[in-house]
């Protein structure tokens, strides 16, 4: 069946024409004529485009380009040719607290949010299923780009009415990583058992898998169970184009933006922090985010009081400006890249001792293993010009080459394209 498109062209007969796109995604152009002659053919002769449009129906949860650098990589596809559209949560789980508007057209791409919350997406998918079908329906996709494991239940409602291919996007494969402590009593050697027995569930209720952490590359072809490919394709972390960075930096300023949760490996900060007060030139330190472990955050501001400033949720923008304006960031994390991208893009240096996101020390990042080698690394943050500029540049470098919405966006539109042409998986 044909939907009608836009698009001024000439019929094979020379009438004025119309680009028509059909459901199997063949485009082709017709006048009305000929249309009534032979509805859902091509009329004899009528020129075709080599190439489908493809229809990437993406599910989020809580997409919101005001709080979320991810939703950059979509854009970029539309101006390729790719419809996209998005459904989502209207509040992001960690992002931010703020309502987002039920309807947002962010640059061609329309995103939907028809769940109230993530719990509503993770948990009541077949409460708000209706309204979900009605906009599948009239866009037809061509894949379901599925961006995290609590948008699972809404694709176990979609997989059987739409036989299209499903990409399941990961911010790391980590098997760990997808269970909650709980489940493995805090083991890491339950947790990999664990996690493997669920990474393999998850792989049959998928056809891919595409994951944003550069240590899973290695072992690719190990991930894809049950006859899945995994694919890699890079954080997205365009900086907003209305951006401006600060006019000065805070010498005595060090800062953290991010979720508190347990991957983020908070509780270090109780022995960190206080030495990195105590002993460098450092003031502050400034926390934005929110979570279950914003205790941490509470015991540290007991003992230290103001010099723990600690803001719960701010605009990209906002979380950017304040990254540009102090001296250098700071997290524990071993997991999780914005944070370290968008200090690159605010060419922040950025001290990251448990990373694993391919750190090349004295580079891109500094990795000091214990205290007293972290209180000398920052040490030479100050006493040290060439050494901060050359983390600077180091971190500008991997932005510009690795993690701009350019740039990730064509790793996508690749990744798109072969599991397409590979369709659904048995």
């Amino acid at each position: 069946m044909a939907v009608a498109g836009a698009g001024p062209a000439s019929c094979c007969c020379g009438n004025p024409a119309v680009v028509r796109r059909f459901c199997c995604g063949t485009v082709i152009v017709r006048c009305d004529r000929c249309e009534g002659q032979a509805a859902d053919q091509p009329c004899a002769g009528a020129p075709t485009f080599t190439g489908s449009i493809m229809r990437v129906l993406a599910i989020y949860p809580g997409l919101n380009p005001t709080f979320d650098e991810v939703a950059y990589v979509l854009p970029p596809l539309v101006a390729k040719g790719v419809a996209v559209q998005v459904i989502t949560s209207r509040v992001s789980a960690l992002k931010s607290s703020e309502t987002g508007a039920a309807y947002e057209n962010f640059q061609g791409v329309p995103i939907h949010r028809i769940f109230p919350s993530l719990r509503a997406l993770s948990h009541e998918a077949a409460r708000y299923f209706a309204q979900v079908r009605e906009i599948a329906d009239a866009f037809q996709p061509d894949v379901l780009l599925v961006n995290s494991f609590h948008c699972l239940p809404l694709l176990e409602l979609l997989r059987p009415l739409y036989p299209v291919p499903v990409l399941l996007r990961v911010e790391s494969a980590d098997p760990v990583q997808l269970l909650r402590r709980r489940y493995y009593g805090g083991l890491p050697a339950l947790g990999r058992v664990a996690g493997r027995m669920r990474w393999w569930q998850v792989c049959g209720q998928v056809d891919a898998l595409m994951s944003n952490d550069p240590a899973d590359l290695p072992q690719l072809a190990g991930l894809g169970l049950r006859g899945r490919r995994a694919y890699y394709a890079a954080h997205c972390a365009q900086r907003p184009a209305e951006w401006r960075p600060a006019r000065e930096r805070r010498q005595d300023e060090m800062i953290y933006v991010g979720s508190l949760i347990r991957h983020k490996n908070c509780e270090r900060w109780l022995e960190t922090v206080p030495a990195i007060l105590e002993q460098t030139p450092v003031k502050r330190f400034v926390v934005i985010g929110r979570g279950p472990y914003g205790h941490i955050v509470k015991k540290l501001q007991a003992s230290l009081g103001d010099r723990v400033e600690h803001v719960e949720g701010v605009t990209r923008i906002e979380a950017l400006q304040r990254l540009s304006s102090a001296w250098f960031a700071y997290t524990e994390s071993h997991s999780g890249w914005g944070f370290l991208c968008d200090a690159w893009s605010t060419r922040t240096p950025v001290l990251c001792p448990q990373s694993t996101f391919s750190i090349v020390p004295g580079w891109t990042g500094m990795m000091p293993q214990d205290v007293p080698d972290m209180i000398a690394t920052i040490k030479r943050l100050y006493n040290d010009a060439e050494y901060y500029s050359t983390l600077q540049d180091g971190g500008a470098l991997r932005y510009a080459s690795e993690h701009t919405a350019d740039v990730v966006s064509r790793q996508y539109l690749q990744i798109l394209r072969e599991v397409v042409a590979d369709g659904r998986r048995p």
